[in-house]
């Protein structure tokens, strides 16, 4: 016994089919505008992607809690709506703070990676002591001088040089090979033009200013291996002065 779909069913279930296959952009845009809108709400509301882990990389005289401090980040807020621009400007603002990266590492954490600054110098002001790094800038001060660098040379520059004398000298001093800035004591700089350096052994260096550097510490290299003068003036390179006290 057979049996067969009655012409009306066959027509109403294509009615459905065509319908459905109508229907179906709208069916899956409506789709994809939910899962939009579950990925924005995770990603810019919901608590779950919120930035609940801050961690601080390359610190060592600064304490984590000192970044954190800085940073003030807000952990209920969600990690992509956090400004990572402004993050970076209230950690690099820190005195000792150098270079400050800011990153989010997914799926709730900031990542704060800094770079401290190096004491190249401490310099004296007043009754305080100040670190100075290799561009000159002061980071770090105590009234002590036992509680800054003790194996770094003390400079000395006119109140009124400010930073541009302090990065000159800074300047003068990373041209000098590691062996020859061992031997520095001290830096007198009471102007851009007359820097001194005090080496061990009370001997005692005219450097002039900054110009043509790489070639005074040539010079000067010479001079100490050939001679055991007490001063010796390397202001004009071509042309060295040597004084031995009598």
């Amino acid at each position: 016994m057979s049996t067969s779909i009655a012409p009306d069913s066959r027509f109403t279930r294509r009615q459905w089919e065509r319908r459905l296959r109508s229907s179906r952009p709208w069916i899956i845009a409506v789709i994809l505008v939910a899962v939009v809108a579950v990925i924005a709400w995770l990603l810019l509301l919901s608590p779950h992607l919120a930035a609940g882990t801050v961690d601080v990389l390359g610190v060592r005289r600064l304490s984590e809690r000192e970044v954190l401090a800085a940073a003030d980040v807000d952990r209920r807020t969600p990690l992509l709506r956090l400004d990572l621009d402004e993050i970076h400007d209230r950690v690099a603002a820190v005195p000792e703070v150098a270079t400050v990266v800011v990153h989010r590492a997914w799926p709730d954490t900031v990542r704060i990676s800094v770079t401290e600054r190096e004491a190249l110098a401490v310099v004296r002001d007043g009754e305080r002591w100040w670190a100075m790094d290799q561009e000159g800038v002061l980071f770090a001060d105590s009234t002590d001088r036992k509680d800054l660098p003790t194996q770094v040379p003390v400079v000395e520059v006119a109140r009124q040089g400010g930073r541009d004398a302090r990065a000159e000298v800074a300047a003068v001093m990373g041209i000098l090979a590691p062996g020859l800035l061992a031997e520095v004591k001290s830096i007198n700089a009471p102007s851009m033009d007359s820097i001194t350096l005090h080496l061990n052994g009370a001997k005692k260096v005219m450097w002039g200013s900054g110009a043509d550097s790489e070639r005074k510490a040539q010079v000067l290299e010479i001079l100490l291996a050939e001679t055991k003068a007490d001063t010796i003036d390397v202001s004009v390179p071509q042309q060295p002065t040597t004084q031995t006290a009598d």
